[in-house]
């Protein structure tokens, strides 16, 4: 007769905690449910975002740069090369932990900074980006077939220029070899 009124005392504890055991009956499913769409890399590991393995930050620019060139009026085929002068930079959230421990009277403390990653909806996780410093460019060459004209020339300086914040003296336009 002692386990039934074990059990009877039990159940009478558990009445008051009735919602407490159903957030965390509620929470454990979630947690157990597919999350789909994950972006696995070769280990099963979550993809996350890394600029490291990210192609040459210029490179987006030059290949648009030679879709927009060549639109040109009398420019032709376009080639862009351009050089850095920086790289760009992401600064990302960082979270700071301090530990101490007192042994023999020596205080000793411990700082330990990890980036902040968040999961996102779609089941990848990516690092919380604070700022984003754009490259800054030393130079560019453009090669275009209608170089040869002094005002495709200006068109294409004025528009290089203008893309990359360079001054007219640190970009040269030449005549693409056909």
């Amino acid at each position: 007769m002692d386990i039934k009124k074990t059990f009877e005392a039990a159940a009478e504890k558990l009445k008051g905690a009735k919602y407490v055991l159903l957030v965390l009956l509620l929470g454990v499913v979630l947690l157990l449910l597919p999350t789909g769409g994950d972006k696995k890399t070769g280990d099963g590991e979550n993809a996350v975002t890394d600029p490291q393995n990210a192609e040459r930050p210029e490179r987006e620019l030059e290949a648009r740069l030679e879709e927009i060139l060549s639109l040109v009026d009398g420019a032709g085929e376009v080639r862009v090369l351009l050089t850095l002068s920086t790289d760009g930079e992401r600064v990302l959230a960082r979270d700071t932990e301090t530990s101490s421990e007192d042994r023999d009277g020596e205080g000793r403390s411990e700082i330990s900074e990890s980036a902040v990653i968040v999961s996102r909806s779609g089941g990848g996780s990516e690092a919380v980006e604070v700022s984003y410093t754009y490259p800054s460019y030393r130079g560019a060459v453009v090669a275009a077939e209608g170089a040869d004209d002094p005002r495709v020339k200006l068109n294409l300086l004025e528009a290089v220029k203008a893309a990359t914040g360079l001054s007219g003296e640190r970009i040269v336009v030449c005549r693409l070899k056909t």
